[in-house]
Parts: structure tokens; C-alpha cells; sequence
């Protein structure tokens, strides 16, 4: 499993990219534009250490690290040295494309104290990493990945859904070949963005992205998949944007929330037929009740006023249907 230490996260978007995928444009995700230095990367790690206090990871995200000239991998790495060494920096994670990962890249890398690598796989569908110009195929992405694993690193795998060509079958297969490699995942929804070749395809009708319904049940299947393989998913949706950084598409700043109330309210409503009580933590009710009170707004439409009763400490969910009040 991946560490759980506090992350001090450092975007570099593009860097190292070899391709433009058809969907991205990293700079309006992070909404950075200049190169990151190593001057800029103690700046930032001295500044989220005293965010975060000791002990904290630093993280490579928005380009692909390992496809940096060597030469600027040890430099940014080698920035970092004097916090490990004295454990103001637990280890470093590194985001990067699956390919050209090899044992020898992997003992490199932990010389400098990386410890978790992420590999953004977004599907293992030949037809679509052709359609999404992800140039790379699924025996590189393998390859990579079991290399990294064979080299003792903590693996994060990313799945996108909604890409050209996708469908739930082909997200399905890739959620299982990631469950075979990946210590933890993330899943993120395809939006459209205005400087992509998405774009231009969806403006001549040529794509159409998921609705935010579409988006939502998809995901809450493959949030019940990774649950029963025990895979912590640690990001479900795009960090948080202005409504006018994406053009269209199932973006929400609350969309775990909708799919973790959803994936409750299924299994309320699987095994009652009356329902007069919830009682959970207080944490699970929150769950529960949703975004805009959306899982609750669903439950007493089907059953009417239903009492939503927060026990501290209460590991299970527990109901109370009105047949077990009558007897």
C-alpha cells in the first residue's frame, strides 16, 4: 500500500511529455505555467513542511518524471537531499507515463529516495490509447509497470473514463488488469478542455463526453471492484476548478461525494422493502446523505421520512426497516 504520510505536492506540467494525449492540458488543471526549478522545489518543500510538519512526502505531479533528461531528474531529486537526510521528508513520489520504465531506471530513482511511483494507464483498450493518441501500447504500460513493482516501489495506477472508444466493458477490463499491479489507484472522468484535440472533436460532433449521471454510475462500479480487491482509490474526480477552465463534461468538486452516497443508498435500497431508520458514525451519515442531501433526497422518495440516527463509533451501517418495529 502506498505511504499515508502528508503530501507536499510540486505540479509540472508537460514536463517530459513525449505526446500530447488528446484530452490534456495540464496547465489549466494546476493553472501553472513556468518551468519548475530546483531552486523552486526546496522553496516548496521548506514551505510544506511547515504546512505539514515533518514527515511529509513530496510529489511529483502533471508531467512525466522519468522522461526528464537524467540530468534535470538528479537535479530536482538531489534538491531534496538535506530534508531526507534529516526527516523533515519521508520520501518522494514521482507521477510519470508508463513506458521506457526499466529495473535500472527504478534503482536510480531510489538512490535519490523515490519510494512511490504513479503511472497514469487510463485504459489498457487498444482502440482506445489509439483514439485518445496516448502513444503507447499495452504490452509498454505492462512492461513498466511490472518493473516497477519487481523494484520495490509502492505503484499508483490512474484510469480515465469517457475517453473515445471507451465504454463500461472496456473500463471494467482495465479496472481488472490494474487490480493485478496497483497498490492504489485514481479515477478521473473525462472533461473537455478548450486547447485539446477533444475539443475540436467534440465541436464537430465527432465525441460526446459523459453525462455527470453516466460519469457517477460508471465510477461507483468501479469503486465496488477495487473495494472487493481491497485497493484504496485515493482520488475519484479532477482537483478542484472554475467552472469556466473546461468546456463541457461530468465535472463536479463534489463528485466522490455523489458516488459514495450512491454506492450506499443501492445497498439500502437492495435489502429493504420499509425503511424507517439509518444509524451509522457520524462520518457514514454524512456519507450517506450526500452532497446536497442527494442520497437522502433519493431514500425517502422510495420510503418516506426516514430517521438518520449518528452513533459515534459505530463501525457498521445499521437500518431499521418498520416490519422489525412491528414485531
Amino acid at each position: 500500500m502506498a505511504p499515508k504520510s502528508r503530501i507536499i505536492p510540486i505540479f509540472i506540467p508537460f514536463a517530459g511529455c513525449p505526446v500530447r494525449c488528446v484530452y490534456c492540458d495540464q496547465h489549466r488543471i494546476t493553472r501553472i505555467e513556468n518551468p519548475v526549478t530546483p531552486e523552486l522545489v526546496r522553496d516548496l518543500a521548506e514551505a510544506g513542511i511547515r504546512r505539514a510538519q515533518a514527515g511529509a512526502q513530496v510529489a511529483f505531479y502533471g508531467g512525466s518524471f522519468t522522461m526528464l533528461p537524467v540530468s534535470t531528474q538528479d537535479q530536482l531529486l538531489e534538491s531534496l537531499t538535506d530534508f531526507m537526510a534529516d526527516g523533515r521528508i519521508s520520501g518522494v513520489r514521482i507521477s510519470t507515463r508508463p513506458e521506457d520504465f526499466t529495473e535500472a531506471v527504478g534503482r536510480r530513482l531510489r538512490v535519490h529516495g523515490v519510494d512511490t511511483v504513479e503511472f497514469g494507464i487510463q485504459s489498457v483498450d487498444r482502440d482506445v490509447l489509439a483514439a485518445s493518441r496516448r502513444g503507447i501500447t499495452f504490452f509498454e504500460m505492462e512492461q513498466s509497470v511490472q518493473a516497477a513493482k519487481a523494484s520495490g516501489f509502492a505503484v499508483g495506477l490512474q484510469q480515465m473514463i469517457g475517453l473515445p472508444e471507451d465504454d463500461r466493458e472496456k473500463s471494467t477490463r482495465t479496472a481488472e488488469w490494474i487490480a493485478e499491479y496497483a497498490d492504489f489507484v485514481r479515477i478521473y472522468p473525462t472533461v473537455v478542455f478548450e486547447n485539446t484535440e477533444l475539443y475540436d472533436r467534440y465541436r464537430s460532433g465527432n465525441y460526446r463526453p459523459l453525462s455527470l449521471k453516466e460519469a457517477i454510475d460508471r465510477t461507483v462500479e468501479l469503486l465496488e471492484y477495487y473495494e472487493a480487491h481491497r485497493i484504496p482509490v485515493i482520488r475519484v474526480g479532477l482537483p478542484s476548478m472554475a467552472r469556466d477552465a473546461y468546456v463541457i463534461g461530468p465535472y463536479h468538486d463534489q463528485f466522490r461525494g455523489f458516488c459514495e452516497s450512491l454506492r450506499r443508498v443501492r445497498k439500502i435500497e437492495a435489502s429493504h422493502r420499509r425503511l424507517r431508520a439509518v444509524s451509522a458514525s457520524p462520518e457514514e451519515i454524512s456519507r450517506i446523505v450526500g452532497p446536497y442531501g442527494c442520497g437522502k433526497k433519493r431514500l425517502e422518495k422510495r420510503f418516506g421520512p426516514i430517521v438518520f440516527r449518528p452513533v459515534p463509533h459505530q463501525v457498521q451501517i445499521e437500518t431499521e426497516s418498520w416490519e422489525e418495529t412491528c414485531i
